[in-house]
């Protein structure tokens, strides 16, 4: 109770952050414009919508997730706003994980927009019938669990670094995590000894951003099976812990007097 009303509060400022409104306000014209877009194309209209309607889903929410989440720890110390609620009866884990929670909300309410926006492009160019409900639902769920693993490691390099460091080292550990998921394979194959073992650590170091990802399903019609799908969404929320828990324990022992 005491997470969940830091959450209600945490909605309630998200809500009134610009920032957010400007880069879900030009996502969602980039989605309408990958109608125009993919005119000039024969035969991938629909591929060049779900593409753009999805990477850009995925690219403006990751700059939401990030920035507000550094924001918010941030101000809370600078500004000691936190310090009436922690000297209430409620911990400094439970404050964390409120503000996180308020935080995922707000994100969930744009990837539904830009998910809605996506499903209304296609459905003008295939019509009713036309989006392959497995793919998208999948391909918009992981998109929503890749932020919340984005806001996640915001939280966890905001409650020991400057705002600005953090929105950079978050910016590199997610951008590693992508480039990471493409090079794997070519690593694992290569005769380096070298390489294949610096695999074996980045698996466990690094989070694999290609595992919490599912729009190419959507984009090139692939079958969704459930147990993909699960395994891509446990490690995402695995991940999303991890960091979570690490953010918890440091910010616990923060000297925020």
């Amino acid at each position: 109770m005491k997470a969940a009303a830091v959450a209600l509060n945490t909605i309630r400022e998200a809500l009134r952050e610009r920032l957010m409104y400007n880069l879900a306000v030009f996502a969602l014209v980039l989605i309408g414009g990958s109608l125009t877009i993919s005119q000039l194309t024969l035969g991938e209209q629909y591929r060049i919508i779900a593409d753009i309607g999805t990477s850009s889903s995925q690219l403006f929410g990751t700059f939401i997730a990030v920035f507000l989440g550094v924001a918010m720890m941030a101000r809370e110390v600078d500004r000691r706003t936190c310090y009436a609620a922690l000297a209430r009866p409620i911990s400094r884990a439970q404050f964390l994980v409120g503000k996180y929670l308020g935080l995922a909300a707000v994100l969930a309410l744009n990837v539904a927009a830009m998910a809605a926006a996506t499903a209304a492009m296609l459905l003008v160019y295939r019509g009713p019938g036309g989006i392959p409900a497995g793919p998208f639902l999948g391909a918009f769920s992981l998109i929503f669990v890749h932020l919340c693993l984005c806001a996640a490691f915001a939280f966890l390099f905001a409650s020991f670094s400057t705002p600005t460091l953090s929105v950079i080292f978050t910016l590199s550990v997610i951008g590693a995590g992508h480039v990471f998921s493409e090079v794997r394979p070519f690593w694992l194959t290569t005769p380096n000894v070298g390489l294949k073992s610096l695999v074996r650590v980045l698996d466990f170091t690094l989070p694999n951003m290609g595992l919490v990802d599912m729009k190419e399903a959507l984009t090139y019609g692939d079958a969704v099976t459930a147990g993909s799908f699960a395994l891509r969404l446990g490690y995402g929320l695995t991940w999303t812990g991890l960091a979570l828990v690490g953010a918890a324990v440091i910010f616990s022992r923060k000297d925020v007097r």
